[in-house]
């Protein structure tokens, strides 16, 4: 738990008086604040496989995306069964550990220089060495520990300047003399050291605080239900914790806390028939209940005292036993559960896929609970490979997106060798920055597949998704691979490009902006098709390949309907036209070069002499271009059916992508 003792601290026998002020808006963050940790040291097993030491720009949600197989769970459950303490840093809000650090470091520093200007190495519990060794700690590793008092070794050592006196010890050099008047002077010294510091202190901090957090560490596994499952030789225990510890945390030297949801019998009748406290937090878990899923009628749970089932009772319907709950509901039950048991402490959750069995509508009734005020204290870090969880994250703050990936070394090529894989983790997505939120793109789009193709717009998107199509099945033995696991499509809608940080003229407005994540690591993911337009946009494209190299592609044609070959554009017209001939257009035999730098609407207008046209309305927009260039888009790739209807740009354009994606999945 965080405590806020108020105690009373004497500086030169004089009684200190307290802000009471400053006290009462630090107490206003702590019962307002989201989570305690910003960064997060992790174990030894974890930093070498994931090649990092500290997890930083956490917030009150943490999500780990990434592929199958990519490290996040195992990254979660390494998070979660840290042996010990933990090693953290709190938002800079509550408190300011660096700060505190700095001015402690100034201080014992101080400290020092006031001792050895007279010669002296010791004086009373002072000892210089000490002192030497404690700077060097404190900057090797300037970070709070979990249980203990940040401001312990302050008050240490006011303790033990205030017990200096005239009898105290002092230890002098060996060629040094006068013990006597060097002592007077130095504890003089140290005094005034003392006061001037203590001021500092308090206008970090208010005076005379402790700040000390204990953690309660609780994980869900997927293997998780409401649903009991007896083991014939032992028909209390919790098979689903079982499986998980003997598989996972083995090793684990501390008790943990792993919640499935079959001990949830014995949880529940130990709150009910437990302390106030547990009393209490059972009565808002079951009024949870009744306000989130039941419209207000009051929810009972009651542990059948004949069997091993909890039963149900909502409003005046009849009781029911609680797996006989929707599977949504169930779920839900078993993943806040453990928010109300640990109402009021310090929670840090882990969770494996919480999606499971959610309807997306309870997606996101999920996070609205657990970003609920009465929750302030909890920290909340799970896996996904929801994209409606994603999504959410960029209407909502105080969550983080963390990408994992797996990485493995060269092969020799012996059948034989075997190598270790290790991970790496990106930063994309934080309260401070989002660099997908800024290009104006889903998180799902990007996070939830190994490579991205950027396109305009939905018929850029549609007219590709064919090409490759078609592409992939023209080859046999060519490896195939699937949108939304392989790769993804996003579209930034054109003009919306010139927004890129890369895209920056002021290079260091770009950098600063990005400072807390590398916002190239996402690009170096994308392949990006623009089209050609006009002249104006020359300079732009120019950029955008010196940039991005072999992963941009501008369309050697106006815009990508004029991509599509001629015998394509033929059949849609002759389906608009409805008719099997096109005998009444001008110039029925047309190339790709006559359409390939003009807007396409306007020619295929110019085909028909007047009057001629049997579809209702134009061909073209105002602009020039397709009118309803969806519709056209879907008539189009009805017609495309194999690799040798399309254009010659477009077949060079389907083996560029292709050899971008399969790059990004070998």
């Amino acid at each position: 738990m965080l405590t806020l003792d108020l105690i009373s601290t004497h500086t030169n026998d004089k009684l200190r008086k307290i802000s009471y002020n400053k006290i009462n808006i630090y107490r206003k963050w702590v019962n307002n604040l989201g989570y305690h940790i910003k960064s997060l040291v992790v174990n030894d097993n974890l930093s070498s496989d994931y090649k990092l030491n500290v997890i930083n720009n956490l917030s009150k949600v943490n999500i780990f995306v990434g592929s199958n197989n990519s490290g996040k769970s195992r990254f979660l459950r390494g998070l979660f069964a840290i042996d010990g303490s933990l090693s953290f840093i709190p938002p800079e809000e509550m408190i300011d550990v660096e700060r505190n650090y700095k001015l402690l470091i100034d201080f014992i520093d101080a400290i020092i220089s006031a001792i050895t200007e007279r010669s002296i190495v010791g004086i009373g519990d002072l000892n210089v060495n000490n002192l030497i060794s404690d700077i060097q700690h404190l900057e090797r590793i300037p970070y709070l520990k979990e249980d203990r008092d940040l401001f312990e070794q302050f008050q240490i050592l006011v303790h033990e300047i205030n017990n200096l006196n005239s009898s105290s010890s002092v230890t002098l050099k060996s060629s040094a003399a006068g013990a006597a008047n060097a002592r007077d002077h130095v504890i003089t010294k140290l005094k005034a050291l003392l006061n001037d510091y203590q001021s500092k202190f308090d206008e970090l901090t208010p005076s005379s605080t402790s700040y000390k957090i204990n953690f309660k560490r609780v994980y869900i596994p997927t293997l998780r239900g409401l649903r009991g499952y007896v083991d014939t030789n032992d028909s209390e225990k919790d098979v689903y914790k079982e499986r998980t510890k003997n598989d996972y945390f083995k090793k684990a030297i501390n008790p943990l806390e792993i919640h499935t949801g079959l001990n949830l019998y014995d949880e529940i009748t130990d709150m009910l028939l437990g302390s106030v406290q547990q009393r209490y937090n059972m009565i808002k878990f079951q009024e949870f209940l009744s306000v989130s899923f039941f419209d207000g009628q009051e929810v009972t749970l009651t542990p059948d005292r004949n069997s091993d089932v909890i039963k149900v009772k909502i409003g005046a319907e009849k009781e029911k036993n609680i797996f006989e709950l929707g599977d949504g509901i169930q779920s839900l039950i078993i993943l806040t559960f453990p928010l109300f048991k640990f109402l009021g402490g310090n929670l840090l959750l882990f969770i494996e896929e919480p999606e499971l069995y959610l309807h997306p509508g309870m997606q996101r009734k999920f996070i609205e609970i657990i970003m609920d005020e009465q929750f302030a204290h909890h920290q909340i870090f799970f896996t996904t490979h929801s994209n409606h969880f994603l999504d959410m994250t960029l209407d909502m703050d105080m969550i983080s997106v963390y990408k994992f990936k797996k990485e493995l070394g060269e092969h020799s090529g012996n059948p034989t060798e075997e190598l270790d894989a290790t991970f790496s983790i990106e930063n994309v997505s934080n309260e401070d920055k989002s660099v997908l939120q800024e290009l104006g793109v889903k998180n799902s789009a990007v996070l939830l597949s190994n490579c991205t193709i950027w396109v305009e717009g939905i018929t850029d998107r549609f007219y590709i998704r064919r090409f490759l199509k078609v592409f992939q099945e023209s080859q046999s033995g060519l490896k195939n691979f699937k949108e939304d696991i392989h790769y993804s499509f996003v579209e930034y809608s054109g003009g919306n490009i010139t927004h890129w940080s890369f895209l920056d003229e002021d290079e260091t407005e770009a950098e600063e902006g990005h400072a807390s994540m590398n916002a190239e690591k996402i690009c170096s993911t994308l392949f990006l098709i623009s089209d050609k337009d006009g002249d104006d946009k020359l300079p732009r494209q120019e950029k955008l390949k010196e940039v991005l190299g072999e992963r941009y592609y501008c369309l050697e044609c106006k815009e990508i309907e004029n991509i599509l070959s001629a015998d394509i554009i033929r059949e849609v017209i002759a389906e608009y036209e409805k008719t099997d001939t096109l005998e009444h257009l001008t110039n029925k035999d047309f190339t790709q070069e006559d359409y390939n730098n003009i807007h396409l609407g306007t020619f295929i207008n110019s085909l028909f002499p007047v009057g001629a046209r049997k579809r209702r309305g134009s061909y073209a927009a105002k602009s020039g271009t397709i009118v309803n260039k969806l519709d056209f888009c879907k008539k189009a790739i009805n017609h495309i059916s194999t690799y040798d209807q399309l254009s010659e740009e477009a077949q060079k354009l389907s083996q560029a992508i292709y050899d971008f994606i399969k790059v990004h999945n070998e």
